[in-house]
């Protein structure tokens, strides 16, 4: 459920700290560059791989006269960490010119960027919020909601997010990653329909009891001794590869699959209206947001994972909501709580 900034090097190698495993032992794990056709479970059994040592910071001496104490198993978890930490990270570099070229040579002078700008875009709002964003296009118009859109590199998806993301409160427009553009190439209609109101269908949904009915359908999951390393990682699959950065002019990005609405899981019988009522919880819970939305697969950044108390129960919340997941990498229920302790990118995809 989890799978990564600015430069043409690998999409890792760059990426923020704050976004980095939190331990160092996972960077052989790391996807590849070469894994640019298709995301894949996030979540896979290393044999080799140790246990994450625990660190030494949360179980303190009691002085310093006195030996350690042995951590209890409450205290190592991850602590609470301010709201929004991921917010905060630089901008990202300006691109690289060729040699000789000046500012003004590839740069439009400021008193003409107004005439790049297409009727009822996102790019003056952003600009005037600090952020010169490439000129964008119309990629889906549904009513009076319109996702607009442009081009990213893998280097750069995180960083455009983590920035359009940190002014959205500012601008009014939510970020996403959508993926390839081949999978858009129909103004989205193989990703978005039309549709009745689902935004206003969610509002009449209560997610606990549509998890409950979920479960239920998708039957007891494997239980057992979880055997895949607890990780605490910050990577997600989409921005492995160049795609579309989205923007949709709303106040929350849990709206968004509702807004058009997206059926990349109408195998399993989830429609824009189910997912934002189980997003939005996830949001309450948890400040989730969603990062990215492609065909087939949803990922969403998670600050504040849940503590080892809960975690069994939102797990099972998961498995209702993605059954596919204990079919993709992932052998048991135990193994999925183990991962959601601590994991800050969840990754769910319906095959």
């Amino acid at each position: 459920m989890s799978s990564g900034a600015l430069d043409d090097a690998a999409p890792n190698d760059a990426a923020p700290e704050t976004l980095q495993a939190e331990s160092q032992e996972e960077d052989g794990i790391a996807p590849t560059a070469s894994d640019t056709t298709e995301p894949r479970p996030l979540l896979v059994a290393v044999p080799d791989l140790e246990p994450e040592p625990e660190p030494e910071s949360w179980a303190a001496p009691e002085s310093k006269a006195e030996p350690q104490s042995e951590p209890k198993s409450d205290d190592i978890f991850v602590p609470e960490r301010p709201k929004r930490e991921l917010l905060t990270l630089d901008k990202p570099e300006p691109p690289q010119r060729p040699p000789g070229t000046g500012r003004d040579e590839m740069m439009p002078r400021e008193e003409d960027t107004d005439a790049l700008d297409i009727a009822g875009s996102p790019r003056a709002a952003l600009r005037e919020a600090g952020l010169a964003v490439p000129k964008m296009h119309q990629l889906v118009r549904r009513e009076d909601t319109t996702m607009w859109a442009f081009g990213v590199r893998a280097s750069e998806a995180l960083h455009w997010w983590l920035e359009i993301r940190q002014a959205a409160e500012e601008t009014g427009w939510m970020p996403v990653l959508l993926g390839a553009p081949e999978e858009w190439r129909d103004s989205g209609e193989a990703i978005i329909h039309e549709g009745d109101d689902e935004l206003g269908r969610a509002d009449g949904i209560d997610a606990a009891d549509l998890l409950h009915d979920k479960a239920a359908e998708a039957g007891e999951p494997a239980r057992g001794v979880p055997i895949l390393p607890r990780r605490g990682d910050s990577d997600f699959a989409t921005p492995q590869r160049d795609g579309l950065m989205g923007l949709v002019e709303t106040d929350a990005g849990w709206k968004i699959p509702a807004m058009f609405p997206w059926k990349g899981s109408t195998n399993w019988e989830l429609y824009g209206a189910e997912h934002a009522a189980i997003l939005k919880r996830w949001h309450h819970r948890f400040d989730a947001e969603l990062v990215a939305m492609t065909y087939d697969v949803l990922e969403l950044y998670v600050p504040h994972p849940p503590g080892a108390d809960e975690a069994l129960g939102v797990a099972s919340e998961a498995y209702a909501y993605c059954p596919d997941l204990l079919d993709s990498g992932v052998p048991t229920l135990e193994d999925l709580a183990e991962h959601m302790i601590r994991s800050k990118a969840w990754y769910f995809r319906w095959t």
